[in-house]
């Protein structure tokens, strides 16, 4: 099942926000090599970011979200994409 995820940012960006940028690019360098996150885009200013996800269920899909180090921060919604090809 295919996913796109609509994360904002819940609050304005913080040095707790900052210092955890390292650790969410490293986790989702490793969702990706999972073949879990297909594709990111990104806001210019930052406080957006749209991704792909790739997960056999929903709750697989809460379970990835959640190992995000900024998950707390994120508000999410999420919208199933449909199989077929238009």
């Amino acid at each position: 099942m295919r996913f796109m995820l609509k994360l904002t940012l819940n609050q304005p960006a913080s040095e707790e926000i900052t210092a955890r940028l390292p650790a969410e690019k490293d986790r989702g360098e490793v969702l990706e090599e999972q073949g879990i996150r297909e594709a990111v885009y990104v806001a210019a200013d930052r406080s957006t970011v749209w991704t792909v996800w790739n997960c056999a269920s929903r709750e697989a899909l809460d379970e990835a979200a959640r190992s995000l180090p900024l998950y707390k921060f994120w508000d999410i919604e999420v919208t199933q994409l449909a199989e077929d090809d238009f």
